[in-house]
């Protein structure tokens, strides 16, 4: 990593952080005008959440301030843009719920996801895959009775 680019370096933690820190600010806003004590649960929640934000966001501050002043290298740039292209993997995954269904999502989204972090083996892939979809199964719909959301693929 050159100088010029060590000057330009910001952390992904630490868009991150503040992101998720300005998410649960807004959350928080809301959940203490809830009346009762169905706040508490939320208000409690979303604190340990900006909490975490913050953290995060401290986190990503100390990155960028040791990449920059060279006492630290940059990571690989692949390994960088993996966090948001998970992200946008999930966002795909959300809209294909409602329109494909939410096993069958699932069933492509779990494997895209661990070969996205490196995972090659299928011998490891398949069983993790149909152990977390039959979980899944087991607990929604047989113990819990919930209908997941299908669509014209199940």
């Amino acid at each position: 990593m050159t100088n010029d680019q060590r000057g330009k370096f910001i952390s992904n933690d630490l868009i991150i952080g503040a992101f998720l820190a300005i998410v649960a600010v807004i959350f928080l806003a809301q959940a203490v005008n809830f009346r009762g004590i169905s706040r508490y649960f939320p208000t409690m929640a979303l604190s340990l959440f900006l909490i975490l934000s913050l953290c995060e966001f401290g986190m990503g501050i100390r990155k960028t301030l040791r990449v920059r002043r060279g006492l630290a290298d940059d990571v690989n740039p692949e390994l960088k843009a993996r966090p948001f292209t998970l992200f946008g993997l999930m966002c795909v995954y959300v809209f294909c719920i409602q329109h494909i269904g939410f096993f069958v999502t699932s069933a492509i989204y779990l494997p895209v996801a661990m070969l996205l972090y490196g995972q090659r083996d299928s011998k490891k892939i398949v069983p993790v895959t149909i152990g977390v979809l039959a979980f899944l199964y087991w607990m929604f719909v047989i113990q819990m009775k919930l209908h997941m959301p299908n669509a014209w693929l199940f």
